[in-house]
């Protein structure tokens, strides 16, 4: 008489099977380790509006994926210097998935501080000492791990050749 009794438990036990189901669905497309930071480059520059009071730029990322698994990006902020000095801040909440160790566009609009911008050519200028170096930093968030994550880009614009 052991099996006689009626199933009372039956619609707690098949919710508490969903609900570790769904948990352990959840969980298996979380990394297990921290995601290695994607690395940004800029790919183009587009004017949408520059005025005295106002300069707003397109900036066309490209972001690469240094991981084995694919990065859903929800989002991404940074800060873009020229010669050490800050020009332009940008935010994206443009949602896209970059491939497992490949790449995706991200078109983000900027506010520039081309007053900042003529002001570091005009010190070059004035020391007669060319500075080309750039730099992006800033953090991405991914929809698969809780914590914004740091990427720092550098580089050197290459000067114009002389004739």
């Amino acid at each position: 008489m052991l099996f006689s009794r009626p199933m009372t438990h039956r619609p707690a036990l098949i919710a508490l099977a969903l609900f570790i189901s769904v948990t352990l669905y959840a969980c298996s497309s979380l990394p297990l380790t921290k995601p290695e930071a994607p690395i940004v480059s800029v790919a183009d520059v587009r004017p949408l509006n520059l005025s005295f009071t106002e300069q707003r730029l397109a900036f066309t990322l490209r972001v690469e994926n240094p991981n084995a698994y694919d990065l859903p990006l929800e989002g991404l902020d940074f800060i873009a210097s020229f010669a050490g000095h800050e020009i332009a801040t940008g935010e994206s909440h443009q949602e896209v998935t970059i491939p497992a160790k490949g790449e995706a566009m991200l078109e983000v609009e900027v506010k520039a501080g081309v007053d900042k911008l003529i002001s570091q050519f005009q010190s070059m200028l004035n020391a007669q000492e060319i500075n080309l170096d750039y730099g992006v930093k800033g953090r991405v968030k991914l929809a698969n791990w809780p914590s914004r994550i740091p990427f720092d880009v550098k580089g050197e614009i290459a000067p114009p050749q002389q004739p």
